[in-house]
């Protein structure tokens, strides 16, 4: 498993959207049933997706005979994410509403009345690739030419990503209300610092990115 890969993975466990659906669902009478799908479909979505970049990405390194797309990509996934936190630390990015504690989120809203395809059609709009998931992948594709490794790796991070709503699954069967204490203070952790916590990830994310694709185009060819 590529340690980059590894530690992008880790970083995606708590994400805002998943820890809002899934404590959505776990307010609903039949959280099993609606958690199962959100699972499913979502992994099955963000595995598809993967694999599709991953084979692109592949082609695009043997179109050119070299490693260059590969520091290209992280450049700029690298400025993307240094962009993005230079606006939220000014202040420009865009900002939710405060809003009572006691009034339900937007995705407790949309959630409200969920089926079981709705709860499906939500694991894959909350599990979109964005940077970290292309950085990852992108790091996969230079740590082998084994197209197996390269799909068990790509299942080991959509295991670690999917991590939280898992385990909120399995406590549902037991402990929902455990499962709901805990993701109610996670929320509102990430509510309270979320200008924070987004310059701090993707500040260093972004930082991380354009060093080693400045590094990687500075070496020498092997």
């Amino acid at each position: 498993m590529s340690t980059e890969a590894l530690l992008l993975a880790l970083s995606t466990i708590v994400r805002p959207t998943t820890v809002a659906a899934v404590f959505a669902i776990l307010a609903t009478r039949a959280p099993h049933r609606l958690l199962l799908a959100y699972v499913v479909t979502g992994a099955a979505f963000s595995v598809l997706v993967g694999i599709v970049v991953l084979v692109l990405l592949r082609g695009l390194v043997s179109a050119t005979a070299s490693s260059a797309p590969r520091p290209i990509l992280d450049l700029v996934l690298g400025g993307a994410a240094l962009g993005y936190a230079g606006a939220a630390w000014a202040g420009w990015a865009p900002r939710r509403r405060e809003q009572p504690p006691d009034q339900p989120t937007w995705m407790q809203r949309r959630l409200q009345g969920l089926t079981v395809r709705g709860a499906a059609f939500a694991g894959a709009l909350t599990h979109l690739p964005g940077l970290v998931y292309l950085a990852a992948l992108n790091a996969i594709v230079a740590s082998t030419t084994n197209v197996f490794d390269g799909l068990l790796q790509i299942g080991v991070y959509n295991a670690i990503w999917f991590s939280l709503p898992v385990t909120a699954l399995l406590l549902s069967f037991h402990r929902p209300e455990l499962s709901r204490e805990l993701l109610e203070r996670l929320g509102a952790f990430t509510r309270r610092h979320r200008r924070l916590l987004t310059v701090l990830f993707l500040g260093v994310l972004g930082g991380y990115l354009v060093a080693a694709g400045l590094t990687d185009l500075a070496a020498p060819p092997a």
